[in-house]
């Protein structure tokens, strides 16, 4: 069974793409399991980090399924627009990443990538289907049910799937949240960070069937406080990510590949941490 994770925060630069960077290594070079990253972030640094900007340049310029440039999440939301059926094998692209498993074996670490285009083609979305739907609200959950529809066709193909979602909260964004089994919430423990975590919790709860949890970023001895009352309301993992200049540096994409302890250095062992309080989480729930 594939297991769908949503890494999201309606903030920005609170360590989504670090997070998806660290979990998709540990899944598919610790764990040896098949992965698909699906980037829904305009941005897309997940894409850099994981890619590298030669085969980004590359996803983006090749022609999809249906003739157009960019092999991107954006073309694939162009598919959305009807009700056929749609397979998004021809959007992925396969073996990224700059590290290898241990014998020199390539991961089964695959991606959708991102566009800057992602929000016009959500806005066309939204204009194309407007004359179908007799309710703003309806419009919003068709929108939302379709994204779910069409990234849930990955079930049975990979182990994992996890879903790299942009800050704020897009239709495409709760499509993607609607539809996944857990998501992880990555925060930065100041003075705004329970209010933030919260909403979006609290949303979660009523909205979505995930299962949720917060993971501290940029921890320290100095937040502990605001770490410990986000847990214990709202729950969260046992382990931090604190500030590392071995995770910044783990950032930038390698020509060439390397082990994953070559990689993140004296990181690794954050590494290790979120793969293994993931596996322990997804194991532990029934989905």
């Amino acid at each position: 069974m594939t297991r769908f994770i949503a890494v999201s925060n309606r903030r920005g630069g609170v360590g989504k793409t670090t997070t998806t960077m660290m979990l998709a290594y540990g899944l598919a070079v610790i764990g040896q399991q098949r992965v698909l990253v699906v980037d829904l972030d305009p941005q897309s640094s997940t894409s850099v980090v994981l890619m590298g900007s030669d085969r980004l340049r590359d996803a983006r310029g090749r022609t999809d399924p249906h003739g157009q440039t960019g092999c991107t999440a954006a073309n694939l939301l162009v598919e959305m627009f009807g009700d056929d059926t749609v397979d998004i094998s021809g959007y992925i692209t396969p073996r990224i990443g700059d590290v290898l498993r241990p014998g020199g074996i390539v991961p089964h670490l695959d991606i959708i990538a991102g566009s800057y285009a992602l929000d016009d083609r959500e806005i066309e979305m939204v204009v194309a289907r407007a004359s179908a739907h007799a309710t703003i609200g309806g419009l919003f959950d068709y929108i939302q049910r379709r994204v779910g529809e069409i990234l849930r066709t990955a079930d049975g193909a990979y182990d994992y799937v996890v879903i790299d979602c942009a800050p704020g909260l897009s239709q495409v964004v709760w499509g993607a949240l609607r539809s996944a089994d857990f998501v992880i919430v990555p925060y930065i423990p100041d003075k705004t960070a329970e209010d933030n975590v919260g909403w979006l919790c609290n949303r979660l709860s009523k909205v979505s069937g995930a299962r949720y949890k917060t993971l501290a970023n940029r921890a320290s001895s100095a937040n502990q406080g605001i770490i410990e009352s986000v847990k214990a309301r709202y729950g969260g993992f046992d382990l931090q990510i604190p500030q590392s200049i071995h995770l910044s540096n783990a950032l930038d994409y390698a020509n060439g590949t390397r082990t994953i302890a070559q990689k993140f250095g004296a990181a690794n062992r954050h590494v290790t941490e979120l793969f293994n309080a993931v596996l322990e989480w997804v194991s532990s729930e029934r989905v």
